[in-house]
């Protein structure tokens, strides 16, 4: 495989990634679609890549395909989070009830301890 091919492929395999992290648009419908199963796939793929080529990258590879990890885990973090909070947002009773719950579980404790 030639340099280029790497870079190609490592470049197609990031875009790929960001369009399903909904950071970018499809480029047929025109608009962001987040898929974060598919986007973690594709850091898994990434991943394996590393590990497989490990010792046998040039040095500008080597740090390309660490930079473009990089970035997509912490883009990948950052939309799980950004999921989690507007989950959470858009259910306050879910909230409501696990706080009930978490005061029930102090109280049981506090009178396991009398």
């Amino acid at each position: 495989m030639e340099k280029t091919d790497f870079v190609e492929l490592l470049h197609f395999l990031y875009i790929l990634c960001w369009q399903a992290l909904g950071k970018v648009p499809n480029p047929v419908s025109g608009k962001p679609e987040k898929n974060l199963q598919f986007a973690k796939r594709l850091i898994d793929i990434l991943e394996t890549l590393e590990v497989k080529t490990k010792g046998n990258l040039e040095e500008d590879e080597k740090t390309m395909l660490e930079d473009t990890l990089r970035d997509l885990r912490l883009n990948y973090v950052d939309e799980m989070s950004k999921e989690q909070s507007s989950d959470s947002s858009n259910n306050p009773e879910s909230e409501q009830s696990q706080s009930k719950d978490e005061q029930g579980q102090t109280d049981n404790k506090n009178s396991d301890n009398s």
